[in-house]
């Protein structure tokens, strides 16, 4: 072969060979963001998803939403115990939720829980002494005692597999939560007050017993009462009452108390 063709072919060759690899270069330099490009998409995909949904239940009475994310925006709705909500959006201690009737604003996240509730209403007595609670959990922070037989109002109740709570408005108007076995419809103290008096308040028999239960004025001063008893109203006399049979049980009332199965 001639030596000028030679030179030819080995420059074509290199010529060829720069083409190549300025043309491969850049392909390689711009595969590299556009393959970054759909795994940020679906990143951001993923955050978006997790920052919304689920469903939450009002376990605060009226727990205000409010307009904006900030707690002191202005109330657009109260939704009562019980109340379930749709969850649309996080914030770092609110959520954003839609009612039922479609109102959407921001809510504490302290005010719902994740337990299912049920908003029920109606007039219950306790069956025993027992600690009324701030929250659904059984180790939260105690609210108040309350005595055997107190009148409580219901306001909501646990559902699904947990059905063991129930929350309740007590005398002076507290409210926390409760075991659902620790209430009945049952009114002791009324049952015991009609035994014993008819239920009248004012009843003086004339032989040393007086009011509702039939305190004699010894055993009403005993327990904090004043004066004597059917000179007080029924709820004074039924705080007495308790008090006595916290103190000393349901034998203070022997016939009564017998006739009507309580010991």
């Amino acid at each position: 072969m001639p030596r000028s063709l030679t030179r030819r072919s080995v420059v074509a060759a290199l010529a060829g060979a720069l083409v190549t690899s300025a043309m491969v270069v850049p392909a390689a330099a711009t595969a590299s963001p556009a393959s970054a490009a759909p795994a940020s998409a679906a990143t951001q995909s993923v955050r978006t998803a997790a920052s919304s949904g689920g469903v939450r239940w009002v376990k605060w009475n009226k727990a205000p939403l409010t307009k904006t994310s900030s707690s002191r925006s202005r109330t657009i709705a109260r939704p009562d115990d019980g109340t379930r909500l749709r969850v649309v959006d996080r914030g770092a201690h609110r959520l954003k939720v839609r009612t039922p009737a479609g109102k959407v604003g921001w809510v504490s996240a302290k005010a719902v829980t994740a337990a299912k509730l049920k908003d029920v209403s109606g007039t219950r007595y306790t069956t025993g002494k027992v600690t009324v609670r701030k929250d659904i959990s059984s180790r939260s922070k105690a609210v108040k005692k309350v005595r055997l037989g107190t009148k409580v109002t219901v306001l909501a109740r646990t559902v699904g597999r947990e059905h063991n709570r129930v929350k309740v408005r007590v005398p002076g108007g507290r409210t926390g939560w409760i075991p659902t076995s620790r209430i009945s419809k049952r009114n002791v103290w009324g049952q015991l007050a009609r035994c014993e008096s008819g239920g009248n308040p004012r009843a003086n028999t004339g032989n040393g017993f007086y009011g509702m239960y039939q305190f004699t004025g010894r055993t009403w001063r005993a327990v904090g009462g004043k004066g004597l008893p059917h000179r007080h109203g029924a709820a004074e006399q039924t705080k007495r009452a308790q008090i006595l049979q916290d103190r000393a049980g349901w034998g203070q009332w022997p016939h009564c108390t017998r006739k009507l199965g309580l010991r």
